[in-house]
């Protein structure tokens, strides 16, 4: 460089620091050796880089970088153009020396500006005018070793650091890590390994853990905005525009890409330009991939109870025999996943873990919001009323929950082979019979939220979405182990039709991917409908119980009613009686009854300063205005 200044320019106090030999780099020229390495530069590109990276740190440099392109005064750019870079091309040693308009053709076609290494300014200047410049994000950790704390910005994009897990790593997640880990290491080129999984964050954990194992950092990459996953397209687009691949190589990193894929649909794996090592994929569990790469996959199954047990002493610094008997019980029987499981240790109370766990999975079921509610109902054991046959089916459906991890333990290997770990359920009877009540009460007695699915949120016009919903929320309510609740249930799981437009043939395939993705669900699922007629027969048969909800008879009317009014009523027995008799109306229309004759009540004490007790003549005004709500009269002798 200092043999490229003209005669008079060589006393100039900005070219000191080009006249003295023993002047050094801010930072040693080798800390690009790995990008030179991975990127394949040439001897006009090294020198480009190693020049871009010292202007930025080093201000002595960037001022004789300006006297160099003719600036004594430092009012022009203190980076160096591209012609600069070529007119130095003759003083780099090189087998063939290169003209500038060779040096200048290497740089504009070579793979440190197509990689994003170097950046040029605005395409309207001449080529030999506009300047080299760095990525602030490549130069900071080129300029220090030390690991990535923060998500970085990389124009469009962002590079989040990924941290390994907190939580003691489930055995069968450890053994496979280091197996992955193992074929990354080996791998001579570009790789991909899917992680499989309902939980973002155990994802993100493994993705980390896999990636220190082979002493690198994963780097989740998204875009800047974090609106919604980039598509492979955009992911291997913008990743070449921002340059992404030079900050990975800069950083030590490894890509981990977020995939959004749609059941029954293959989606491509994004290739990166000029990256040459692995590229690790979170996906859901009902994903599939298509690629020319080694492919390498590994699902995040849900832990055993030693593996449960484990975590929960772990957390809670104790002994593996220093758990309570309470407690050891509740968590092995629980079925949630680790995250939440560590969530739940991080809190509880010793000989409270089953309150614990309950609390951490209620919260975090608030996740399924896009497409379900959480029920904030309590139904206490003995407030079901119906008959004793639906009383034992609902006890027998309740063991089966419990007994979810070790029911075939003792059983023929026939069945024990072929048992599912979910339960589904269904209850048919008319409106008000108490089947969402009952889902309720099973929900209460396994500890577990209720999750109400909210058929208008899962349902869509378009081709694939239905599925893709309805997969996101099966995954994440077996990943948590609440109780799901398809209310009519006939709307999304009904009878398949006869094939006589299009519409019908997409209508039976999705009906099909929904019957077969209940069956493999390993949670508990109860469908409510008014008529089981409307299902396939083939459908009924993949259901652990149908339990069928009778209308009420008298004596379960005036339990109903004793139970919905509470306390005293200034109602006769003899006159509650009657109403049982003669009003044959299910438990949710009583319900109705006695809350209009409530309001009733109040609204006659605040019109006429009377008692505010409810009164025999406020129940039958409500019961003949929840008749005509029916459509129906009141019998005449209430």
């Amino acid at each position: 460089m200092a043999a490229a200044l003209p005669a008079d320019q060589l006393e100039h106090p900005d070219a000191q620091c080009l006249r003295d030999a023993q002047a050094q780099p801010v930072v040693e020229e080798g800390v690009l050796a790995p990008l030179v390495d991975a990127l394949g530069l040439g001897h006009v590109e090294q020198a480009a880089a190693a020049l871009a990276l010292w202007v930025e740190l080093d201000a002595r440099l960037a001022a004789a970088v300006s006297l160099l392109q003719g600036n004594a005064t430092r009012i022009g750019p203190g980076r160096p153009t591209l012609g600069l870079v070529a007119s130095l091309a003759a003083c780099i040693a090189d087998d063939t020396p290169l003209s500038p308009a060779q040096a200048m053709s290497r740089m504009l076609q070579g793979a440190a500006l197509a990689s994003g290494l170097l950046q040029l300014s605005e395409a309207q200047q001449l080529a030999h005018a506009r300047t080299v410049q760095m990525p602030a994000s490549i130069v900071a950790w080129l300029a220090s070793p030390e690991p990535a704390r923060h998500a970085t910005p990389l124009g469009r994009l962002l590079m989040r650091p990924l941290a390994e897990p907190r939580w003691p790593v489930p055995a069968a997640w450890s053994q496979a890590g280091d197996r992955l880990a193992g074929l990354m290491a080996a791998s001579q080129g570009p790789c991909a390994v899917v992680l499989r999984g309902a939980d973002a964050g155990e994802l993100r954990g493994m993705a980390a853990r896999v990636a220190s194992a082979i002493g690198r950092t994963a780097f989740e990459i998204g875009g800047a905005d974090d609106v919604q996953a980039l598509s492979a397209d955009a992911f291997a687009v913008l990743s070449a525009r921002e340059g992404a691949v030079p900050a990975l190589i800069a950083a030590r990193g490894v890509p981990v890409w977020e995939a959004q894929a749609a059941p029954g649909s293959a989606t491509r794996v994004p290739q990166l330009s000029h990256w040459s090592g692995p590229l690790i994929v979170l996906a859901g569990t009902d994903s599939a991939f298509e690629t020319t790469l080694p492919l390498h996959e590994f699902e995040l199954g849900m832990p055993g109870a030693q593996d449960r047990l484990a975590l929960w002493s772990g957390l809670r610094e104790l002994a593996p025999d220093g758990i309570a008997a309470a407690d050891r019980d509740a968590i092995a029987r629980s079925r949630c996943g680790i995250s939440v499981l560590a969530q739940a240790a991080a809190h509880a109370q010793d000989g409270l873990a089953h309150a614990a766990i309950e609390e951490a999975v209620r919260s975090s079921a608030r996740s399924l919001s896009a497409w379900a509610q959480v029920s904030s109902d309590r139904i206490p054991a003995d407030a079901w009323v119906g008959p004793p046959d639906v009383h034992r089916e609902l006890g027998l459906l309740l063991t089966r929950c419990l007994a979810r991890s070790d029911a075939g333990e003792k059983l023929g290997p026939l069945l024990r082979g072929r048992l599912s770990q979910g339960v589904k359920a269904l209850f048919i009877g008319a409106s008000g019979t108490g089947k969402t009540l009952a889902a309720q009460w099973l929900a209460d007695r396994l500890a577990r939220p209720l999750v109400r699915v909210d058929l208008a949120a899962v349902v869509s016009k378009y081709i694939g979405e239905t599925e893709k919903n309805l997969a996101q929320l099966l995954s994440r309510a077996e990943h948590l182990d609440a109780v799901l609740l398809f209310d009519e249930a006939d709307s999304l799981f009904g009878a398949r039709t006869d094939v006589k437009q299009a519409n019908d043939r997409y209508a039976n395939m999705q009906t099909n991917y929904l019957l077969q993705r209940l069956e493999t669900f390993h949670g508990v699922a109860v469908l409510t409908s008014n008529s089981k007629a409307r299902f396939d027969d083939a459908f009924l048969r993949r259901l652990d119980s149908v339990v069928q909800f009778p209308l009420p008879d008298v004596a379960e009317r005036r339990t109903l009613w004793s139970l919905h009014l509470g306390e005293a009523p200034q109602v006769d027995a003899s006159v509650m009686s009657a109403i049982a008799a003669l009003v044959d109306l299910p438990g949710g229309h009583i319900r109705n009854a006695v809350l209009t004759a409530s309001l009733l009540a109040r609204q006659r004490a605040q019109e006429t300063g009377a008692d505010a007790s409810l009164m025999a003549d406020d129940l039958r005004e409500a019961l003949a205005l929840e008749y005509r709500k029916l459509g129906q009269r009141a019998p005449d002798s209430l």
